[in-house]
């Protein structure tokens, strides 16, 4: 893929944040976070760009595109003022919310967008960030967020992110940017939904959840340990027949034993992947009690009273999920596995996590650093030859992104470009009916998943995103 930058600026806040708002304290939960960064990118067919008798994009609807983009986000900045700022971890572990402004790289893109999306890589959509979003080591003077506009020679446009994970999760990103398309695609920020994006963007959680200067180096240690071996990430797509059938067959698999279960797609899918890995694990002697999943659980909505939906930070809590083989002989079926993702996510409630973190949550810090010292007792080599596969599930199912609409219309597709090992990131298909799954896996590891039989029977490996089959 050609690509060519044709300008680099930095986007400040179209107002000045006031003094009593200069340093947004992060909490307990951010610190637990991965600093590492989130990588998102929305493609769209802008065909308003393209000129009809040469089928390709004029330099003037690019250039009206570009200055509105830019406008719109400073003025979405002056909201989400915490995002144009630096964190500073060495002492205070705060944000120092001083306007120093968001990276914004335009390129001009010589080939067609559905190239991209017809054969999605890795490696090609990773061109498409203002930068490698995988590099292993981040400081102060890297930025909070950053942004990649692309213009392809079709007409077609993909809006890149890099989101700093300990300053914003899922959510929080997906947030941001419906409100930064809100208001380009109105121009006015009247029109911008005040409840989130501007009254309540930005919220102080220390007082639930105040940050514990032990703790960050432990997060640091399991971060190292997920990039530790090198892995290979793949796209898997489960489009909304296979998922149909694959919750069928739970839901019957239930029934002979006198369970009632509907699981969810994120639910099913978790299943899947889950007795996927156990199977492979149960080859190389591994008991099955050490391959476990971990589930971030938005806590936005479980609080009382709730959290603003798009609010920024790390407003999650990651349960550990176990096996819990139900008919007692040994074997894990697929059902089972994703009920136990259900009954464990359910657990998180308000009086649960006040529970949890109560007292500056002293109990639950104790406990998290015997956990990374159990988990790294074999060394920081995340290669599963040890005693240990902790697998995560994460991604942003049903925060309907697939709305975002920048004034070109609805993204074609919206995707992630994010390597880390053991860990699956699970997106919604552009029909709502079906999941992508970014899995990341050992090389040896991820030879074998892909002849798993659950996986072939019900995944695609080289269907388009496009496709709504």
């Amino acid at each position: 893929m050609q690509l060519r930058i044709i300008s680099k600026e930095i986007i400040k806040p179209s107002s000045p944040t006031p003094h009593h708002l200069k340093t947004h304290k992060l909490s307990l939960l951010d610190q637990l976070a991965p600093d590492i960064y989130l990588p998102i990118v929305l493609f769209y067919d802008s065909s308003s760009r393209v000129d009809d008798k040469t089928r390709t994009a004029t330099i003037n609807s690019t250039n009206n595109i570009s200055r509105r983009l830019k406008n719109s986000l400073s003025k979405t900045l002056t909201h989400y003022y915490p995002f144009a700022g630096r964190v500073l971890l060495k002492d205070n572990y705060v944000i120092d919310c001083d306007d120093s402004g968001v990276p914004v790289v335009e390129t001009l893109v010589g080939s067609n967008m559905f190239d991209v999306l017809n054969f999605p890589e890795m490696d090609t959509m990773e061109q498409l960030l203002p930068f490698n979003p995988n590099k292993k080591h981040l400081s102060t003077h890297d930025v909070t967020v950053a942004v990649q506009i692309n213009y392809f020679h079709c007409g077609g446009v993909a809006v890149g992110f890099n989101f700093r994970h300990i300053v914003a999760d899922g959510a929080a990103a997906i947030g941001f940017i419906k409100n930064w398309a809100k208001l380009n695609y109105s121009n006015d920020d009247h029109d911008i939904n005040i409840d989130v994006s501007t009254k309540y963007a930005v919220v102080d959680c220390t007082n639930i959840f105040p940050p514990n200067k032990e703790i960050s180096g432990y997060a640091r240690s399991i971060n190292e340990w997920q990039r530790s071996t090198e892995c290979v990430t793949k796209r898997f797509r489960f489009n909304g027949s296979k998922i149909a059938a694959l919750r069928r067959e739970m839901i019957m698999e239930k029934a002979s034993l006198n369970l009632q279960y509907r699981p969810s797609r994120f639910e099913a899918v978790c299943g899947l992947i889950w007795g996927a890995l156990l199977a492979m694990d149960r080859e190389k002697h591994i008991d099955s009690t050490s391959t476990k999943a971990t589930i971030p659980v938005n806590l936005r909505t479980r609080m009382n009273p709730p959290l603003p939906e798009g609010c920024i930070g790390n407003l999650f809590h990651a349960v550990t999920c176990t096996e819990n083989n139900e008919a007692g002989d040994g074997h894990y079926n697929k059902s089972t596995l994703a009920r136990n993702v259900r009954e464990f996510t359910k657990m998180v409630s308000d009086d649960f996590v006040r529970k949890v973190y109560q007292d500056g949550g002293v109990v639950f810090v104790n406990q998290y650093k015997e956990a990374v010292k159990e988990l790294l007792k074999d060394g920081t080599n995340n290669n599963t030859t040890n005693s240990v596969r902790l697998f995560g599930f994460s991604g942003p199912i049903g925060l309907q992104y697939y709305g975002i609409d920048f004034g070109w219309g609805k993204p074609l597709w919206v995707t992630t470009v994010m390597r880390l090992n053991n860990v699956a990131m699970l997106l919604d298909t552009c029909d709502g009916k079906g999941v992508e799954a970014w899995v990341g896996l050992p090389i040896n590891d991820m030879s074998k998943f892909e002849q798993d039989l659950g996986i072939l029977a019900y995944a695609s490996f080289t269907s388009s995103p496009r496709s709504r089959i």
